[in-house]
């Protein structure tokens, strides 16, 4: 059984670490605040996922223990409950070896949802080759609604330091957040 704690987030480089190795390339490591993100969650991290190198997936489960974070408010519980109840999870497809563009493909009770209802990407900035910065961007309904489109920065990189991004990120968040355990 999981656990759900309140943990901060001004020192989440002490607590949201790889717990084991994996081959996860380094422009997805480290932790990322979705900024701008108008759903009740913070920052995610891709450690401690099997990366499949051969077909360029990576499957990320919003509940798995330490690797999402949540407003410490009553729409962030009734996310993460939801979360944990239907087994959300994202199949990231990245279109080649560059690792710059990914099909987003969500999981709702291990069923994929469709296209045409949600098309989610990412994609780096032009500006970022290094993994630092990514769009993240929704068409709902067959390309005629774009909502809940936000912008990934890398607050801890890859050998567990803040970056430059960390701070911003304090200053748009309550440091009180919920994770699971």
């Amino acid at each position: 059984m999981t656990t759900i704690e309140t943990r901060q987030l001004t020192d989440i480089a002490t607590w949201m670490v790889p717990i084991r190795p994996t081959d996860l390339p380094t422009v997805l490591k480290g932790v990322y605040f979705m900024d701008g993100n108008p759903l009740p969650d913070h920052c995610i991290t891709m450690h401690n996922l099997e990366w499949d190198e051969k077909n360029l997936v990576l499957f990320l489960p919003v509940s798995a223990p330490l690797q999402w974070t949540f407003h410490k408010s009553i729409p962030g519980w009734i996310l993460l409950i939801g979360a944990q109840l239907s087994r959300f999870t994202y199949k990231i497809q990245f279109e080649d070896n560059t690792l710059q563009r990914a099909q987003i493909t969500p999981l709702w009770f291990g069923i994929p949802i469709p296209k045409w209802l949600v098309n989610a990407t990412m994609y780096q900035d032009t500006n970022s080759n290094n993994g630092d910065t990514w769009q993240r961007k929704n068409l709902w309904f067959g390309g005629t609604v774009r909502i809940g489109e936000y912008t990934l920065r890398r607050v801890v990189d890859d050998q567990g330091c803040y970056t430059n991004a960390f701070q911003d990120m304090l200053t748009k968040v309550k440091s009180d957040c919920l994770v699971i355990v």
